[in-house]
């Protein structure tokens, strides 16, 4: 499934010449040829798309410090 949201909150678009419109900024659909057409409007972000996770990279553990001993006073 692709959303879409739109910084206008009723942008209109067509495909295979009917007209389609989003509803408070924001389209959903599973048809291929809308998600063509979506992705080549200016107007249109497509929101749910996982973002990619930074590959982490190893560090190593600092050495755990050493308990306080108690002062012989």
């Amino acid at each position: 499934m692709a959303e879409y949201k739109s910084r206008f909150v009723e942008l209109g678009f067509y495909v295979s010449g009917s007209r389609r419109q989003f509803n408070g900024g924001r389209y959903v659909t599973d048809d291929a040829d809308e998600i063509a057409v979506l992705n080549a409007l200016v107007d249109a972000v497509r929101v749910d798309e996982p973002v990619k996770p930074e590959p982490k990279t190893e560090e190593p553990e600092a050495p755990a410090k050493p308990a306080r001993k108690s002062s012989a006073k």
